[in-house]
């Protein structure tokens, strides 16, 4: 084992453990271990956060690849004669393609990976890492896995608030949000398929955050600016990547109120075809129309499943791609749990 001290950057927050483990394996690859590392977690996460620190750290060792859409070809991913030693890759789910022959690139990359001289360190989306394990045991290439943790209300604050000067930014309490409702009455579609019917099943949704904001206040503990990041991060479910981006369509600079903070929870009505759609978008958060309609074959009318999941407000469009839609990430996976599609 490598006993010699490894400093740890102050600047990047919430994942001091994860650079740790992986500095560790890099100083033991450097004294002949062969760990290779795979970075796991949900889109907006902080898997590219986390892999720029790594190379800034370790700059004058490392070389760096990055993938935007699924990559057909092999050739793609051969290294540089006399490269360096230790290779970054960023999102690796685009290594593969979710149909029969669609695992070529995938398994050439694996193979490369046992090179004796060479330490791979990789990030992957959650979803296609469970997928890739339980059908190729991917796992078995990379000794070193990270999964990246769910931030707290306390992580969210800081990070935030880290792009910003002491008391630069004014938190306001407003009589909006002291009369939202705690508890909340939804319902929750469900297909009958032998009937060919939907019923709605009511649930409850409590609204943790303004519970807490009012039981805080009987006992004058909790600030308003807690309550504020306690709400996004309840929204958010502890990604970072979305708590950030609901903290900027909140705040009306340089103010901000927790009545802003819209829990958009979303009344998901999908059918077997365009459910098993929105999964591929979210386990490559990204990619292009025509490789779904690659991926999917000719009896998915794809162009009308994105128009439909763009509708419900599940997915971003443009430039013939498709995006997951930041702010509905939690309400798709809770979706998409209760189909069994991701677990």
């Amino acid at each position: 084992m490598v006993n010699e001290k490894i400093d740890i950057s102050d600047e990047i927050i919430g994942f001091q453990e994860e650079i740790l483990n992986i500095q560790t394996a890099i100083a033991e690859f450097e004294s002949g271990h062969n760990l290779n590392v795979a970075i796991i977690s949900e889109p907006y996460a902080g898997r590219t956060t986390l892999l720029n620190e790594i190379e800034k750290m370790n700059l004058h060792k490392i070389i760096r690849f990055s993938f935007s859409s699924i990559v057909k070809n092999k050739d793609e991913i051969i290294l540089p004669y006399q490269s360096k030693r230790i290779v970054l890759i960023d999102d690796c789910q685009f290594l593969f393609m979710r149909k029969i022959g669609g695992f070529e690139v995938l398994e050439h990359f694996l193979n490369s990976t046992a090179a004796p001289d060479k330490m791979f360190i990789t990030t992957w989306n959650f979803y296609s890492w469970k997928y890739l394990d339980e059908v190729m045991k991917i796992g078995k290439f990379f000794p070193v896995q990270i999964n990246l943790p769910k931030f707290t209300a306390g992580q969210i604050k800081d990070s935030i608030l880290s792009g910003y000067k002491k008391e630069e930014i004014e938190f306001v309490e407003d009589v909006e949000f002291e009369k939202e409702r705690i508890i909340n009455f939804k319902k929750y579609p469900v297909a009958i398929k032998p009937w060919n019917k939907k019923i709605n099943l009511p649930y409850i949704r409590i609204d943790y955050s303004g519970l807490k904001f009012r039981l805080s206040k009987k006992e004058k503990r909790a600030t308003i600016e807690d309550i504020i990041f306690e709400k996004i991060h309840n929204v958010s479910n502890g990604n970072p990547g979305v708590a950030k981006i609901i903290w900027l369509r909140s705040l009306k600079y340089p103010i901000i109120k927790p009545s802003r903070i819209k829990d958009e929870s979303l009344n998901i009505e999908l059918d077997y075809n365009e459910s098993f759609v929105l999964n591929i978008i979210l386990s490559m958060k990204s990619i292009k129309n025509e490789e779904i309609s690659e991926i999917t074959g000719l009896d998915f009318e794809v162009d009308k499943i994105i128009f439909q999941l763009s509708k419900q407000g599940l997915i971003l469009t443009g430039d013939c791609s498709c995006t997951i839609k930041p702010e509905a990430l939690k309400g798709i996976i809770e979706f998409l749990k209760k189909l069994r599609m991701v677990w």
